[in-house]
């Protein structure tokens, strides 16, 4: 059985159209999320968010399913994973612990920044159907 990540680096490897650069990170974007799991920094009140956001991704049928959008559609997943790695890091206290989860050719706090600044592009105005998917408001009073 292959990996999730070489699975989906199969699916987006020939993708050329719209957001194709941010949706080529979501490989290395997922391998980070995953390593967080077993980061010893990572603090106790994201891990339950951090679980949601990998399992979000591998559900086949999200708010923007890839089924129905093909590769463009990750990018809610994307959205969600940046999101999540900003928790992270504001948690923490620091961009460390995800630059050392990070395989990506590209630094991963500007990628971060870039996806958070870019939500409305990128996901419209279902940021908070996304949050309610996963739970959001309950995973933040664990």
């Amino acid at each position: 059985m292959k990996r999730f990540d070489a699975l989906l680096e199969k699916d987006i490897s020939n993708y050329e159209g719209q957001f194709s650069q941010l949706i080529h990170q979501a490989p290395a974007l997922y391998r980070m999320m995953t390593r967080l799991l077993d980061a010893q920094a990572l603090p106790r009140e994201v891990s339950p968010l951090v679980i949601a956001a990998i399992a979000y991704f591998i559900l086949p049928e999200d708010i923007i399913p890839e089924d129905k959008f093909g590769p463009a559609g990750y990018v809610d997943d994307i959205y969600l994973f940046a999101f999540v790695a900003n928790e992270v890091m504001q948690s923490a206290g620091s961009e460390d612990i995800l630059a050392r989860n990070w395989d990506g050719k590209i630094p991963i706090v500007p990628l971060i920044k870039e996806i958070l600044e870019r939500e409305k592009e990128l996901i419209g105005d279902q940021k908070e159907h996304i949050m309610q998917y996963i739970g959001y408001d309950e995973l933040e009073k664990l």
